[in-house]
């Protein structure tokens, strides 16, 4: 049993440090990029935390299991997991933003994948919100919390003017809960996503803020309103 513990112990520590080694190598110049931006999303029933070197087995039941990617073509094998992590991590440190782990607060559970990221779009760069929600937990309203807290995040903190979301055609659920979220589907797309190109929904919501200001400047002054009166 003590052997075991050891091994699998051991099996962690080399997979952080395989991880760290990826970051290091990969083709940029690690000592010239800023410090991460402070990247916090917040909801009612869901903690929100980046991913680290060590969360590899936590990412076992979302993007590992056949249930939870059926919609995105299929559970990941052990390596795309692994450089899926790599990916994420870089993210962190180029983007100031990405994909995160949505924990149930009152088990700590791991509940969904959600976060932002930028996507290239033909030569459009976008700003996207994901959400990959455990298969046991659908249905409940997860997704849409989740999918809520990174726009909120999107506007209030990173003023972005819309962001996009790409749905699988197949995933009413999915577009379900775009458009609670306000997201308007606007056009149909190739879409690729976890090595996967497939067609999708591309839906798109603009910053609720800039109505408000442009509404705001077009407001006639006071001195304008007693020149009319």
């Amino acid at each position: 049993m003590k052997a075991t513990l050891l091994c699998a112990c051991c099996m962690r520590a080399l997979v952080a440090v395989f991880v760290w080694i990826a970051i290091k190598a990969a083709p940029f110049c690690w000592e010239k990029i800023e410090p991460m931006q402070f990247y916090e999303l917040n909801s009612s029933r869901m903690d929100y935390r980046e991913l680290s070197a060590d969360d590899l087995d936590l990412l076992t039941p979302l993007l590992r299991s056949e249930e939870t990617m059926q919609t995105l073509g299929g559970a990941l094998s052990y390596e795309q997991t692994l450089d899926w992590l790599v990916d994420t991590l870089r993210r962190y440190q180029t983007e100031g933003c990405g994909w995160q782990l949505a924990l149930d607060k009152p088990t700590g559970v791991p509940a969904a994948l959600c976060g932002l990221t930028y996507e290239q779009v033909g030569a459009e760069r976008v700003l996207t919100a994901n959400c990959i929600v455990r298969h046991e937990l659908r249905g409940i309203g997860v997704g849409r919390e989740c999918i809520a807290a990174c726009l909120l995040y999107a506007f209030e903190s990173m003023h972005a003017d819309e962001v996009s979301a790409f749905v699988q055609k197949d995933d009413l659920v999915g577009l379900h809960t775009a458009v609670a979220c306000r997201m308007q589907p606007t056009e149909k797309v190739s879409h690729t996503a976890f090595g996967k190109t497939a067609p999708c929904v591309r839906c798109v919501v603009r910053n609720p803020h800039l109505a408000e200001k442009a509404e705001a400047e077009n407001e006639p002054s006071e001195d304008e309103k007693s020149t009319e009166t």
